[in-house]
């Protein structure tokens, strides 16, 4: 994910590695965290990337109104979760989608700019990334078929909403709490980002 503030005048994120200490209770374990700062919104971000299936947790501490534009580097299946907060997302030519607590959405990202409507408060978005590339190499279920098939029309897109059960509750929070950072630790990461896409994908098709 790149974010730019759509702000006159222009203004850019600073990144900072060094966490100050008032964000550092909200840092998990799975990942290096980054603070993207701005008069806008600050994001601490943490991503961990598994040979093309990642899993990425944003926390935006957002002072003022502001519209955050969003672009992806390859086409991806998304399966986007909303842990707190709550804000507006804009894909171009469609209905504005309010991302907020209660289940997960599945979204189609390609490579076009969409937009956060952010508006002041605390939002926590946890997202599980599947690229194009890799997804063509799985076996091809009738969800894995139906996404590929989505991703093909070029354009991002709202695609379904569904509620998160009490396994893939329990992955997401086993997964946020662990280290990942030896080899075997990273094995055992990538085993469980292959267990979320089985399991999302095991869901069947949507209509």
């Amino acid at each position: 994910m790149h974010y730019r503030l759509a702000v006159t005048p222009v203004e850019n994120f600073r990144i900072r590695e060094v966490i100050p200490i008032k964000y550092c209770p909200f840092v998990k374990r799975f990942a290096k965290p980054y603070l993207h700062k701005s008069n806008y919104v600050n994001m601490l971000y943490q991503e961990r990337n598994m040979d093309g299936f990642a899993m990425l947790r944003v926390l935006f501490f957002i002072k003022q109104p502001v519209l955050v534009i969003v672009t992806e580097d390859s086409p991806r299946t998304v399966i986007q979760e909303i842990l707190s907060g709550q804000m507006e997302l804009l894909f171009k030519g469609q209905k504005p989608l309010l991302l907020q607590p209660g289940g997960y959405d599945i979204l189609q990202l390609n490579t076009d700019e969409y937009a956060l409507v952010m508006q002041p408060g605390v939002c926590e978005m946890l997202r599980f990334e599947f690229e194009e590339s890799v997804m063509k190499t799985v076996n091809k279920t009738s969800t894995v078929k139906q996404w590929l098939d989505k991703l093909k029309l070029g354009k991002s897109a709202y695609f379904g909403h569904r509620q998160v059960d009490e396994k893939l509750q329990a992955l997401q929070e086993e997964m946020l709490y662990c280290r990942a950072f030896t080899e075997d630790e990273q094995e055992w990461f990538n085993d469980k980002l292959d267990e979320v896409f089985e399991m999302v994908t095991e869901q069947g098709v949507l209509k």
